[in-house]
């Protein structure tokens, strides 16, 4: 497998000062933590105001808006990538493309709506397509959150992470609280996404005007490639919950939802330090990169598990309540599931930076794996549903580690 074309040289006038990359990094990483924050809200609220079985529901189907939404993290990527090289016209470009990517993942979801409802015992297909409706939005937030991230405005990213995930939160927490069932719940949430869309535009306001000229380019063919990676990632981090609701009843679906909950902090938690490092991969001709992000997500993942493995029964008993008690054991096992996708995206993120994505072969193929055996074979309860996924990461995170670091160069010598 070749590398990417070289990178041109880095220029002075891209490098941020530490100093300020710290800073960057702190309001990423706050942003990132009120989002998990405000994700857990949702959920809480969501355990309170619905059945088990319409919680189920509710979380495959936010599930779904992740999967779904795979464009929307290549779109980013792209992107950043664009900006960090100053690359002609990138912000309008990552406009168009945003937009373009979202009117074409809304077409796909709609089709395959009459299929995702018996999968996932819908009652109907207006959820699914509410699903749909939400596409556009959320590929034109990734395009600006792209160009935020490739200018280095970790600031401005953080924030929107942050009121992104607050937009969100409230919707899904009013319509639950209104008793407005599944279908109130995707339909507030697919609102605040394009409320969301519409505030994160403003932000690259200037460049809006150009986007909408015909000479400028799109990045789709880019997007679809890089889709190999960030597809594989965002399916792998969020189809274990789908695939729980198919193969299990409804309560046990409902329980697997809350414990996901731990999954999904481990894996989002660190990704603030792979998205301040994304833009000096996109210009670096070493690993230094890729080894600072690999070593702090590592040691982060590390001190998670640990706590959840000490404090497991307070935290299962504060996310799911006093009902979800008797899965405290299951919790450092969905924190490690997380925790390895984590080290996976990293890796994922370092492949897309070089045009290389081998990773992402390599998580679609684990994940492929994992889902055949649960559908056939590991079904019977959660903990065989939760580790068979876990086997499957933790290979990814090993080999992709491998695959992914460079060779030492032979040296000839001479006598």
């Amino acid at each position: 497998m070749s590398q990417a074309a070289p990178l041109p040289a880095e220029s002075p006038t891209t490098v941020v000062a530490p100093a300020r990359r710290g800073v960057g990094a702190g309001v990423v990483g706050a942003g990132t933590l009120v989002a998990n924050v405000f994700g857990y809200a949702l959920f809480l609220v969501l355990n309170r105001e619905l059945g088990a079985d319409e919680l189920g529901a509710v979380a495959s189907l936010l599930n779904l808006v992740i999967i779904a939404g795979v464009a929307a993290l290549s779109t980013q990527l792209v992107s950043a990538w664009r900006v960090a090289l100053h690359r002609p016209d990138a912000h309008a470009t990552a406009l168009r493309t945003g937009a373009v990517v979202g009117l074409v993942v809304t077409a796909v979801v709609g089709l395959l709506t009459p299929a995702i409802v018996p999968l996932l015992h819908l009652d109907g297909p207006a959820p699914v397509l509410l699903v749909a409706a939400a596409m556009v939005p959320t590929c034109v937030t990734a395009a600006v959150q792209g160009t935020l991230q490739g200018g280095e405005r970790f600031v401005a990213l953080g924030v929107v992470y942050a009121l992104a995930s607050t937009a969100r939160t409230a919707g899904g927490a009013v319509a639950a609280w209104l008793g407005w069932g599944v279908t109130g719940v995707m339909t507030l949430t697919a609102v605040a996404a394009w409320v969301v869309a519409l505030g994160t535009v403003l932000l690259v306001r200037e460049h809006v005007g150009r986007s909408l000229d015909a000479d400028v380019p799109t990045q789709v063919r880019r997007v679809l490639a890089g889709m190999a990676g960030t597809s594989a990632l965002l399916v792998a981090s969020t189809i274990d919950t789908p695939v729980a609701r198919h193969v299990l009843s409804g309560d046990s679906s409902g329980a697997y939802a809350v414990l996901s909950l731990f999954a999904k902090a481990a894996f989002w938690g660190p990704a603030f330090l792979v998205t301040v490092l994304y833009p000096g991969m996109s210009r670096a001709r070493g690993a230094r990169p890729l080894l600072l992000a690999l070593g702090g997500t590592a040691a982060i993942v590390a001190v998670g598990v640990a706590l959840s493995a000490v404090l497991s029964t307070p935290l299962v008993r504060i996310v799911g309540g006093p009902a979800y008690g008797h899965l405290a054991d299951l919790v450092p096992v969905f924190t490690a599931l997380g925790g390895a996708w984590a080290l996976a995206q990293v890796l994922v993120f370092w492949g897309a930076a070089r045009g290389w994505h081998a990773v992402g072969y390599l998580v679609w193929t684990a994940v492929g794996v994992a889902t055949v055996v649960v559908v056939l074979w590991r079904h019977d309860t959660l903990r065989e549903v939760a580790t068979t996924f876990l086997a499957a990461s933790l290979a990814v995170a090993v080999v992709g580690t491998l695959v992914s670091l460079p060779r030492p160069t032979a040296r000839s010598t001479t006598s």
